[in-house]
């Protein structure tokens, strides 16, 4: 009896010890026995804990997010759009995975997502921690509520003209200009930098519950200062449980705002002699209110443009070897209007009184209700200036700053008035009928038109040969509604509307240069509607690219004598 006691003894001994110090088989996700002895005696490091969070990801997907559990040997993701009610399996995915996106979710949902990771367990967390600390899964829960996307900037609402003492916003919701629902409020941000937005505006969308609302999908900024430029950006929020939810911020938004237009006068002061050929010209500005006008000397020194036409006496004149004599036998075409021409100018000099001229070394600055005095001459030194005796039209541009603003300075000598005009990003042109072929019932068999590049800052624009083959113009009668189309072509062109050549290969339309067209229709038959009785619309499309790659649209109004719009997309 006493032999058995002793070898009992002996094997519960053996047992103890094979327990401390035995290794048990590695399997996935096991520790070694050296490390589940230091947990034994540290702190046992618990279960993980799961966190999981929702964001929009798309126009409308979800993407739902969630923390590795190192025990998961997968996870189930689900989705309520009940406040947790009813709940529907979306996906059961791998340990690896900690994300998931949700391409059914839509816009306008309040959707709760769950997150349950099942667990497994290797043999040594058996040593480490009771049944109750190991639990057979773990679930977190998350809610998003998807109509608050992103918000973007009407661009094109922003190009338009904007009223005196405001700006004008429009803006839209959704993801990749793709618009979607509207959240609840918007808040907008300004500033006069790109670093230093602030909040200015927060107001409701849409309230669903009263019908009432702040601003909708516009915002009207009233507090701005005449000419200053200001940086904005919109995002969108919803109310959850008293908190704002709010979307990604839209891009930067640059807007100048609207100012009283100068009202200036020019007249000139000095006539091109037999010595020089130079001219003065004074600029006043009239009005108190006007705001600074500032010419700067780079322009004023290389990018001045004239453009002029001469009287049809001139060309009656004899004796002058730049132009076509005519006599008593061959008198000039009385009918004949002479076309317009371009030569560039510089000026080099200035002066505050008009009696003593200096150098232009720094930008000229011109107040309200001061003069300054210009002195033009040709760039070209062999190239004459004319009297204006001999002119019928007669206007200076070049580029100056108005406030903080670039504009286009048109300065009529004839007309004694100069006007600022607005620079689009595309650069600056104008147009004009130069001359109608034969016309009946409002009707011609040709129309040359004329371009101008106004501004040495524009970039080459050039037409292919192609389409000036194939030229839309769209026309609108009085006694139809409808807008009608036909074809037109180039049958010749001119670079000083004078000498005439046929097309071939491309035209090139040079900063501060002119081109004429002489359009007629594809089909010889067809005469082109033009000033017809009751006629409201007659308009040309020119396309063309503008500086290297950047495709250029010209909208010619014929009726008015005008470009309406030029787009470029770069």
């Amino acid at each position: 009896m006493r032999k058995k006691a002793i070898i009992s003894g002996f094997l519960c001994l053996l047992c103890g010890i094979m327990l401390v110090s035995c290794k048990p088989a590695m399997q996935k996700g096991d520790v070694s026995s050296d490390a589940f002895t230091a947990s034994m005696v540290a702190n046992v490091r618990p279960i993980d804990r799961l966190k999981a969070s929702a964001k929009i990801d798309g126009n409308s997907k979800v993407k739902i997010s969630w923390s590795a559990v190192s025990r998961a040997r997968s996870y189930v993701i689900s989705r309520s759009e009940n406040n947790g009610d009813k709940w529907k399996v979306l996906k059961t995915l791998s340990p690896e995975n900690t994300s998931f996106t949700d391409e059914t979710a839509k816009m306008g949902m309040e959707y709760h997502y769950t997150v349950q990771a099942y667990c497994e367990y290797s043999k040594t967390d058996y040593f480490a921690y009771s049944k109750k600390q190991m639990p057979e899964s773990l679930e977190t829960e998350c809610e998003i509520y998807t109509g608050v996307g992103d918000a973007f900037w009407d661009k094109e609402a922003a190009q338009k003209k904007q009223k005196i003492g405001s700006i004008s916003l429009t803006y839209s919701f959704g993801s990749n200009g793709k618009e979607a629902v509207e959240p609840e409020g918007v808040e907008i941000y300004r500033g006069t930098a790109k670093n230093k937005l602030q909040l200015l505006e927060r107001g409701l969308v849409k309230d669903i519950s009263t019908q009432d609302f702040d601003f909708g999908r516009s915002y009207m900024d009233k507090t701005v200062e005449h000419g200053k430029s200001y940086y904005y950006q919109v995002r969108a929020y919803a109310v959850l449980d008293g908190k704002r939810v709010y979307g990604k911020k839209s891009s930067m938004l640059k807007m100048q705002a609207a100012e009283p237009e100068g009202i200036y006068s020019v007249r000139l002061v000095k006539e091109p002699g037999s010595y020089s050929s130079d001219i003065a010209v004074a600029i006043t500005s009239i009005q108190k209110k006007n705001g600074t006008l500032t010419l700067t000397s780079n322009e004023l020194s290389k990018r001045v443009t004239m453009m002029y036409r001469m009287t049809p006496q001139y060309y009656q004149q004899s004796g002058d070897g730049t132009t076509t004599s005519y006599t008593a036998a061959s008198p000039a075409p009385k009918a004949a209007k002479q076309p317009y021409q371009i030569i560039k100018l510089k000026a080099d000099r200035y002066s505050t009184d008009g009696r003593y001229y200096k150098q232009i070394t720094e930008d000229i600055v011109l107040k309200p209700q001061q003069t300054v005095y210009l002195e033009f001459s040709p760039i070209d030194q062999t190239q004459k200036m004319f009297s204006s005796y001999n002119l019928e039209s007669e206007e200076i541009n070049f580029q100056a700053r108005y406030n903080e603003g670039d504009h286009l300075l048109n300065m009529n000598l004839k007309k004694q008035k100069a006007v600022l005009k607005d620079i689009p990003a595309n650069g600056s042109y104008q147009m004009w009928i130069e001359k109608t072929g034969k016309k009946k019932n409002g009707q011609t068999n040709s129309i040359k038109v004329g371009l101008l590049s106004s501004l040495g800052d524009n970039k080459k624009l050039t037409f292919k040969e192609s389409d000036l083959q194939s030229i839309h113009y769209t026309y609108q009668r009085k006694s139809d509604d409808k807008l009608l189309n036909m074809t037109l072509k180039l049958k010749r062109y001119s670079e000083d509307g004078v000498k005439w050549k046929k097309p071939h290969g491309n035209l090139g339309l040079q900063p501060s240069g002119v081109l004429y067209f002489e359009l007629v229709p594809v089909t010889s038959s067809e005469t082109i509607p033009f000033e017809m009785k009751g006629q409201r619309h007659g308009e040309i499309i020119l396309n063309g690219t503008y500086g290297k790659n950047g495709e250029w649209t010209a909208q010619l109004d014929l009726l008015n004598k005008k470009i309406e719009a030029v787009d470029v997309n770069n």
